[in-house]
């Protein structure tokens, strides 16, 4: 079987390459989009919030230049170590989620896939 790339897309900071083989089935190379998607976010920062939403448990942070992350998406076990993490600086260790998007917490049956704080650690 040969692949042949046919293209290669960027869009606003994301590229995905395009592969066709000679049966026309197509392939994206989802793991360089995962890596740019958590590019965007802080590694390591100062945890200066941290909310228990509807849908999700929300973070907001500030890195070592000062620049504020408010309103990240994160795993609810992080939510309940509020006390652990509240104005602590921390790593963060990111992963896709599908979370309800939806007006209201009622299921609607629509759902889309975030970059999420899976977990994180204190630095000292």
């Amino acid at each position: 079987m040969k692949i042949k790339k046919i293209s290669h897309l960027s869009a606003i900071g994301f590229s995905v390459c395009i592969f066709a083989t000679s049966t026309t089935s197509i392939f994206v190379n989802t793991s360089v989009v995962q890596a740019q998607k958590t590019a965007k976010f802080p590694q390591i920062a100062t945890v200066t919030g941290i909310t228990n939403g509807d849908i999700s448990c929300y973070v907001d942070l500030i890195d070592s230049k000062r620049k504020k992350y408010q309103g990240l998406y994160a795993s609810y076990d992080i939510c309940e170590k509020e006390k652990t993490f509240l104005n602590k600086k921390v790593r963060l260790f990111y992963g896709l989620e599908k979370v309800n998007d939806c007006q209201s917490a009622e299921p609607c049956g629509k759902s889309k896939t975030v970059t999420s704080i899976k977990s994180m650690q204190i630095v000292r």
